[in-house]
């Protein structure tokens, strides 16, 4: 099961870096507003593969030309429906929630969104 987490992971973190800059676990203290962090990962057995419901932390600056509900929107429309397929893996992603998180800084803004997939083998 953990080479199907890496390549799930390895796959999904592609994508989203389609969309926008993305890390896993935590961002560089120099990264570059706005960008987003996978914190982690984690599969649970389902009859025919796998579930991951992960999240995915938004951060961005209040003075960046980009609004957090814009990159919100964003990443729903990217990832809402995703589906992947190739030999030993494939996925389909659905958004399922989103949270604001309490700002630690005057200009920061942190927002979670949750997406869960099912993962084949």
């Amino acid at each position: 099961m953990k080479k199907l987490n890496e390549k799930f992971l390895e796959k999904l973190i592609g994508k989203v870096k389609t969309i926008y800059t993305c890390y896993y676990e935590e961002a560089p203290s120099n990264a570059i507003f706005p960008y987003l962090v996978i914190p982690s990962i984690t599969l649970s057995s389902l009859d025919s593969g796998y579930l991951s419901v992960f999240d995915i932390e938004i951060y961005n600056n209040e003075l960046s030309n980009i609004s957090v509900e814009k990159i919100c929107d964003d990443l729903r429309e990217e990832l809402d429906g995703y589906s992947y397929y190739e030999t030993g893996i494939g996925f389909h992603i659905g958004f399922d929630s989103q949270l604001i998180i309490k700002q630690n800084e005057q200009d920061l803004v942190i927002r979670r969104i949750t997406f869960a997939a099912r993962i084949f083998k």
